[in-house]
């Protein structure tokens, strides 16, 4: 097994209950460094203590708690697998997803815009019913952004892959972002928009750094990344008022004409319009602010997280080249049965190996909100946050048998011997908890599958890649709190390949 994901978990799991901020009282054992117990150490060496909580507790099945890095006030608790089934249908009420993220990001206390029940009603009933007809658009998308943002490299030349990444990942997602009227890779959109998810990346750890938590409003005021956050939104919300008011009118028409459905994709099929209906849904009326806001935190959290998860496949690649003759091979043979080489997501599902190597290198996490007790009468005060150690658990070899060694086919030999409609990588399941579980599951997962599968299709076509001599010895990747995160100042060689795919 590999450690990755971007957001790849050592604790993967967060399930957060907010509510009152008095101190939490836990009746568990807690886990902590000998000696010094600094901040700095929980953001480096945090791995070492979950190790070890692992194997006193949670491989026990018990549970135990540790410093929470986003909160020195409390305690978080890690939690045994045997709760999941109870945690992954509590109601959505009782647990935040989206107050667990801006626990982590503070955007929405900097004055930046924040994850709502809005933006995960697009992804599920917008994106994910219409991505059947946005596979075309996305490759081409992809094509184009290669041709872009990778530079010419007829012989081996040492590049910075994440950044690039970003590039084909945040062109690819605009056109399904904002459709026709503002995507493109020369629009003001798209450079306003990587120029806000920028900020946004950037901005929060250094008023975290500056500034005490109960001030952190005033950086809206004193800090340029924040205050140029602003600026970035101000001035998306000017390109997005006539593009809300066509939708809005042409909705209204429709309405009119009572026509409420249609077999097939819509006129338009993009953020704004499954935005729209989302706000529609919930009885609310959007405006161009907010849907900028709502814009904006989507590609933020899409591009940060999908662009670390492509780095890492990437990084596997490279350690794994055995691999990949098999999954070139795949895509060849699937590719000869598609007119003009045009994939469709039914194409892209029977790339099994390709998706049994994704889900090997991916790990991932989960959240929750207001006091909760358990069936065994374990309690959890409000305002705790719960993680799952999925990093662990992933290398369980009761899990995952040898789970030490990577194994490009495991998955694909899951879906062989029992469910062909599981274990594929943008599955919920038990063994892996890279999406989430139950109700509570990351509503954007098959979009990032699909997307990364294209990104990687073409760069295996079209480029061979390896690491440099001098950097064989630098860590691929890093601890970060609680995450382990692919390096993304680790260059890599690429070339051109000769023959063409």
């Amino acid at each position: 097994m590999s450690i990755v994901l971007y957001a790849v978990v050592l604790a993967v799991s967060a399930i957060v209950f907010f509510f009152p901020r008095r101190a939490s009282q836990l009746n568990l054992p807690y886990v902590k460094f000998d000696g010094n117990n600094s901040a700095s150490r929980y953001r480096t060496e945090s791995e070492r203590l979950l190790r070890k909580g692992y194997a006193e507790y949670i491989s026990k099945g018990l549970p135990f708690s540790m410093r929470d890095p986003n909160d020195a006030n409390r305690p978080m608790v890690v939690l045994p697998i045997k709760y999941l089934e109870e945690i992954k249908w509590i109601p959505e009420s009782r647990i935040s997803f989206w107050k667990h993220i801006d626990k982590q990001s503070i955007l929405t206390q900097i004055g930046g815009p924040g994850l709502n029940e809005e933006c995960a009603l697009a992804a599920r009933q917008g994106l994910n019913r219409a991505l059947v007809y946005l596979i075309e658009p996305l490759q081409e998308a992809c094509t184009a952004a290669y041709a872009k943002e990778w530079p010419t490299c007829s012989e081996w030349t040492s590049l910075l892959p994440y950044a690039l990444i970003i590039k084909v990942f945040a062109s690819m997602s605009a056109c399904v972002i904002v459709g026709p009227e503002l995507g493109g890779l020369e629009s003001e959109w798209q450079s306003l928009s990587m120029n806000f998810v920028a900020a946004a990346l950037s901005a929060p750890s250094k008023v975290k750094t500056k500034y005490p938590r109960w001030i952190y409003w005033l950086s809206h005021y004193t800090n340029d990344g924040v205050k140029a956050m602003t600026r970035y939104r101000i001035r998306a919300s000017e390109l997005l008022a006539p593009v809300l008011q066509n939708r809005i009118d042409a909705t209204a028409e429709l309405k009119s004409r009572g026509i409420r459905k249609r077999k097939g994709p819509r006129k338009y099929e993009d953020g704004v319009q499954w935005l729209l209906d989302a706000h529609t849904t919930h009885g609310k009326d959007l405006t161009p602010d907010q849907l900028a806001r709502d814009l904006f935190v989507i590609m933020t959290a899409s591009i940060h997280s999908t662009s670390g998860a492509g780095l890492a496949v990437l990084f596997d690649m490279l350690d794994h080249p055995d691999a990949l003759s098999d999954i070139r091979r795949e895509i060849q043979e699937v590719k000869t049965r598609l007119p003009g080489g045009v994939w469709t997501r039914k194409a892209l599902g029977e790339l099994q190996v390709l998706d049994s190597f994704m889900r090997e290198s991916a790990l991932q996490r989960i959240p929750v909100s207001s006091p909760w007790k358990f069936k065994d009468g374990l309690e959890i005060p409000a305002g705790t946050t719960m993680v799952f150690p999925g990093y662990h658990h992933n290398f369980d070899p009761i899990v995952h048998p040898d789970p030490d060694t990577f194994d490009a086919k495991r998955h694909l030999r899951k879906r062989q011997e029992s469910n062909t409609h599981k274990f594929h990588f943008a599955s919920v399941s038990d063994d892996m908890l890279n999406w989430g579980s139950g109700r509570h599951s990351c509503p954007g997962r098959f979009f990032a599958q699909e997307t990364l599968k294209l990104m990687i299709i073409h760069l295996l076509e079209h480029y061979e890649f390896k690491h440099a001599e001098e950097t064989k010895e630098v860590p691929r990747f890093l601890p970060n709190n609680l995450f382990i995160i692919p390096n993304p100042a680790l260059p890599v060689l690429f070339r051109e390949r000769k023959v063409s795919s």
